[in-house]
């Protein structure tokens, strides 16, 4: 069975679901796709059209013409245009124009709209209406009572209240042609017909009838396979799928005498069974329920390590193949397969005193585990034991064999280990090396995170990369005969060909520029970055420019995603090919990319809005009348399911030049001209090339000013007053030397008062800069304006308690973050949330000295810098923090008080000169300050005081400080936002 990915699914076998925050509300009640591919939701609190990406939204407010935001019903016309049932009643949306049709459907449901032409429709309830003219009329053309209505080949299907099949043509009436006996004794519950045959699903069984209207003949087939069936839907291949009462999907042979399974599994079950509306477009599955919103799902290359395998739970870092076996360094220790499918612990993470395995190298008699805190090596047969004490509480990024010696890359310089003894190569001391490479012609390269370095004849020597300057190097590959390919995080991709390099980034067509990984499989070259997968054809590396093809897109979109941080850091063997597949790590488990391509399902570039005054113009997208109004805002879109790569834009006005928008979807046009200007837009996917435009023409009243009369009269009196002048040019002269020496003195003037509203406007643009527009308060930009100031003036006043013996004052930071705020917002709204933060920020600032400095750091995020204070206040001041918001909540109408959790520090550490690099620690000491306080239940602060050894220490993330608080260099004390020390 293939496998099958879901926009931001966490594994690519189960559902990913687009809820509440995208849909208006997550209950499902009807789903179609419109002739420009985009799909159309409604639900309990409004309708969406979803493009693949992003909902745009439809109600009562900004569409009144819905009338309700209840939505029973979608439908889609022969002609294109779509149909919305609400609980009161029916709207029409044609090309941008939503219509409501006046009726009185005495409350009886839509249950299917049929219309061939612009000016004839037919709504089926349980009896039949005739729509004219935006309004709806009861008519008596079928007496019968109408149960499941289908619309097939010009002909309305149903079921009357006896169980009889109905056949009525459709024209410029509908007229029963043929009623089919059933002898069905129990209630039909679904009715689909496929060319001469009907399928009928009757208390969860699935009956099949040929049909012939030639003779209103009628034959029941051999029944499918006995399986309990509660609902019957129309897949893209003019077939049918069939759900079970266990929520198992399955594809119904309509041309044979069963169903086969060839959908299960991959579809939410409890989804399915939870009323769900199931649509298939071209292979790309929506399900939408009751419960759990929207879900989509499609068939993808990518393939995620089952989740019954221990290697699924685990932080995968790297890979090492033999022949074999594919060997995958985690943190539980290090894995081995020799399929690729089914994965056996080979060395649990106990083996090697707790630590990470990080790197692995193996021959045929040591196990080499690059950990991160120094290497172990064993043999085969044997237990582990760590190498060397030079590179104990070293993380080991690579292992490279070569001859008689392995290379040990670490993030603190380079080593080489000849099974004896360990010796630094000093070329690369202190620096943190990633990869390793011996191409064919015996030059050594090596990548670091500050450049690349080859060692040739002996002698190694920095490399210069088309003046570059320092770069990321994040992994090496030799391409070709002697071709050097060079990965970087940050500036994209260099190749190495006959001393001649060559720079590929997204400006000539690769997909993204911070790469960890490169490796080639088949006749591509795969990339893994920071932002997924794509791959690109080998024979374009000569080319300028260049085409790729995204796999995996992991750049924030799908929030889901965040577990691959794709694909898991720089170094040798981020991605590896073993038999033929690709093989990329993850923050939980293996990715494998197999041959299977997702297919596309591109619609047409359209406008989908079109704004004056931030309203939305209910009108046909043809040409639009904007009275004397010349701004207007433009938005569009490209329909794009089962995509991993967003569309790019370009938009005109008449024939000027293409405007590139990227990936933007709107375009603000401001002062259009008199007169009809006719706006284009077309979009392009994946490298291909720009698709056909969509087009409106806006038509702006001219003024009285404009008319060609008033140009005319305009052209007359310019010209008479150039005449006037040239009769008035000889006094002008006479007078030309007085009024210069006054003009220059009024132009001095005019220029020092230009000029010194320069300063004042430039003067208010740096507060601006340097402000946070909610709260007022500084913005993190601002910390740079008055560091260099606090660091010297904690120097000076540590340098005089050196001489004085007195250390009593220092410098507190307080890193201040508010509880569930992410919940406050979704329950309150962003306006109460803003609200919120604002007031908090008021409060703070209360509790300031003027010589403190309050930031907003981010989001929910306050850092409070307070360069002088008596540590025994600390106290003091930590309680008059919280206790300065405790009644907040009274004010803002909130049912429960607003906390907050701070976690602070304090500089200089014992007599260390404090410098920025020092700062950036005590921040990051603070912050991980705050992470304890929220692991320890929020509304509390945890204070940290830092020894001057950590002036040194390595690992500034949270694993390395939680080091450095066991081995006793940092003191934790952790209290109640009101309570004592």
């Amino acid at each position: 069975m293939e496998q099958w990915s879901v926009s931001g699914a966490p594994t690519y076998d189960i559902g990913q679901r687009v809820s509440a925050k995208g849909l208006p509300q997550i209950s499902v009640k009807a789903i179609v796709r419109d002739s420009r591919n985009f799909i159309w939701i409604g639900t309990e609190n409004g309708l969406a059209r979803f493009d693949g990406r992003n909902f745009e939204f439809f109600n009562t407010v900004n569409t009144p013409e819905l009338g309700s935001n209840w939505i029973e019903g979608l439908f889609l016309d022969d002609i294109g245009d779509v149909w919305i049932a609400t609980r009161i009643g029916l709207v029409r949306y044609s090309n941008g124009e939503f219509s409501a049709i006046a009726s009185d459907l005495n409350g009886e449901p839509v249950q299917l709209i049929v219309s061939s032409k612009k000016d004839r429709a037919w709504a089926i309830t349980t009896s039949l209406w005739k729509i004219q003219k935006n309004t709806l009329q009861n008519t008596k053309a079928i007496s019968e009572q109408i149960y499941h209505p289908v619309y097939h080949n010009r002909h309305l299907w149903f079921i009357d209240a006896a169980n009889n099949l109905l056949q009525a043509s459709v024209g410029a009436s509908i007229d029963i042609d043929c009623r089919y006996q059933l002898g069905l004794t129990t209630p039909v519950d679904g009715l689909i017909v496929k060319q001469n045959t009907a399928f009928i699903l009757s208390k969860t069984s699935l009956h099949r009838y040929e049909v012939s209207s030639a003779n209103c003949a009628i034959k029941k087939l051999e029944r499918l396979d006995d399986l309990e069936i509660v609902s019957i839907h129309n897949s893209h291949s003019d077939g049918i799928v069939a759900v079970t009462n266990k929520g198992e999907l399955f594809d119904v042979d309509t041309s044979g005498s069963g169903v086969r399974k060839a959908l299960t599994d991959y579809l939410d079950k409890a989804a399915l069974m939870d009323d769900g509306v199931l649509f298939d477009d071209n292979g790309t599955w929506f399900l939408g329920s009751k419960t759990k919103g929207l879900q989509l799902y499609w068939p993808t290359s990518v393939k995620r390590v089952d989740q019954s395998q221990d290697i699924s739970q685990s932080r995968v870092w790297s890979f090492f193949a033999t022949e074999d076996n594919l060997y995958a360094a985690t943190d539980s220790g290090v894995f081995a397969t020799n399929n690729g499918e089914q994965w056996r612990l080979l060395i649990p993470a106990d083996e090697l005193e707790g630590n990470s395995a990080y790197s692995f190298f193996t021959d045929s008699n040591d196990y080499w585990v690059g950990t991160r805190n120094g290497l172990y090596i064993r043999s085969t047969e044997g237990a582990f034991s760590r190498s060397d004490v030079q590179l104990e509480g070293l993380q080991i990024n690579t292992l490279f064999a070569d001859e008689n010696v392995v290379y040990v890359a670490t993030t603190k310089g380079l080593f080489s280990f000849d099974g004896m003894d360990v010796s630094s190569i000093p070329t690369f001391e202190s620096q943190s090396v990633r990869s390793i490479l011996k191409t064919k012609n015996e030059v050594l390269w090596v990548g670091t995170e500050a450049g690349l370095f080859k060692k040739e004849n002996g002698v190694w020597a920095e490399v210069d990369v088309l003046n570059s300057g320092n770069i990321f190097v994040s992994s090496l590959l030799e391409y070709g005969d002697g071709q050097l390919l060079v990965a970087t995080y940050g500036k994209g991709l260099f190749l190495l060909d006959n001393n001649s390099w060559q720079a590929f980034n997204v400006k000539n067509g690769l997909p993204f520029q911070d790469l960890f990984a490169i490796q080639i499989r088949g006749n591509k070259l795969w990339l893994s970055g920071a932002s997924g997968i794509a791959s690109i054809p080998l024979s374009e590396l000569g080319n300028k420019q260049l085409t790729s093809d995204v796999i995996l897109r992991d750049d924030g979109t799908f929030s889901a995603r965040s577990d691959l941080r794709c694909c898991n850091g720089a170094g040798n063997h981020r991605a590896i090919v073993f038999k033929d597949k690709l093989y990329l790590p993850t923050l939980e488990g293996v990715l494998s990319v197999g041959d299977t391509i997702a297919p596309m399902h591109n619609g047409q570039t359209t406008i989908t809005g079109v704004y004056v005054e931030g309203v939305r113009l209910n009108q046909k997208y043809e040409k639009l009348n904007l009275g004397r109004k010349q701004n207007v805002e433009v938005d569009f879109s490209v329909a794009t399911f089962s995509s991993e790569t967003t569309p790019e834009y370009r938009y005109r006005l008449d024939s000027s030049d293409w405007v590139y928008a990227g990936h933007r979807e709107e375009a603000f046009l401001a002062k259009l001209p008199a007169g009809e200007t006719r706006f284009e837009v077309s979009s392009k996917i994946n490298g291909a090339g720009w698709s056909k435009p969509d087009s409106v023409i806006f038509y702006v009243e001219p003024h009285w000013w404009e008319s060609s009369l008033a140009k005319a009269l305009g052209l007359l009196a310019t010209v008479a007053m150039l005449y006037a002048l040239y009769l008035h040019r000889i006094a002008r002269f006479r007078r030309r030397n007085e009024l210069l020496e006054a003009r220059v003195k009024e132009r001095t003037l005019a220029f020092e008062r230009v000029n010194n509203e320069l300063k004042v406007k430039n003067k208010a643009l740096e507060e601006a800069v340097l402000t946070d527009p909610l709260t007022g308060l500084y913005n993190r930009r601002a910390v740079n304006s008055f560091l260099p100031n606090l660091l010297s003036i904690v120097n000076e006043r540590a340098e005089q308690h050196a001489h004085t013996n007195e250390n009593s004052e220092t410098c507190a930071i307080f890193l201040i973050d508010l509880d569930n705020f992410k919940q406050l917002n979704d329950t309150f709204g962003h306006d109460k949330g803003d609200a919120v933060l604002y007031s908090v920020s008021k409060a703070l600032q209360l509790v300031c000295r003027s010589t403190d400095k309050l930031v907003r750091w981010g989001g929910e995020e306050f850092l409070l810098v307070v360069p002088s204070i008596n540590k025994d206040d600390i106290n003091k001041f930590n309680r008059r923090l919280h206790e300065s918001i405790e009644n907040l909540h009274i004010a803002l109408e909130l049912p429960t008080s607003i906390t907050m959790s701070i976690g602070v520090t304090t500089l200089p550490w014992d007599d260390s000169a404090v410098d920025a690099r020092l700062w950036e620690h005590a921040v990051l000491i603070a912050d991980w300050a705050l992470y304890q306080v929220k692991n320890n239940g929020r509304d509390g602060t945890s204070l940290v005081t830092a020894s001057q050894e950590m002036v040194l220490w390595p690992d500034w993330g949270v694993e390395g400080l939680s080091t450095a608080k066991e081995r006793g260099l940092l003191q934790l004390t952790l209290l109640g936002g009101n309570s004592p020390f």
